[in-house]
């Protein structure tokens, strides 16, 4: 599914956190183009977009893990959590725009 997050105003090296109608929380980044991740941490479950942006890398402001925000790729060692989750962006007349792929069913 499509969703807008809203007008690409961010500055080069700029992040900032959206929540999607459907409560999922989304990191959008601008580093050498436009990014977007889970704005969420799976390890600790705090948000991303508090964090730091170094290069391509989010840390974690809770426990300091690093994801690269271009594949989602837990870069920290040890490796205490998994990694990101990616979505494609488009700039669209000055509006960012996320495609979220539906979770699959849970297997029983």
């Amino acid at each position: 599914m499509r969703y807008l997050l809203g007008k690409a105003e961010l500055s080069e090296g700029e992040m900032q956190g959206h929540e999607l109608p459907d409560g999922t929380l989304v990191l959008l980044v601008r580093r050498q183009g436009w990014w977007a991740v889970d704005d969420w941490c799976n390890h600790a479950g705090c948000l991303l977009s508090q964090g730091k942006l170094k290069g391509f890398l989010v840390s974690c402001p809770c426990h300091g893990m690093e994801f690269d925000v271009r594949s989602g790729l837990l870069a920290s060692i040890p490796k205490l959590c998994d990694d990101q989750r990616v979505f494609p962006v488009q700039i669209e007349d000055g509006q960012a725009w996320v495609e979220i792929e539906p979770a699959e069913p849970a297997e029983e």
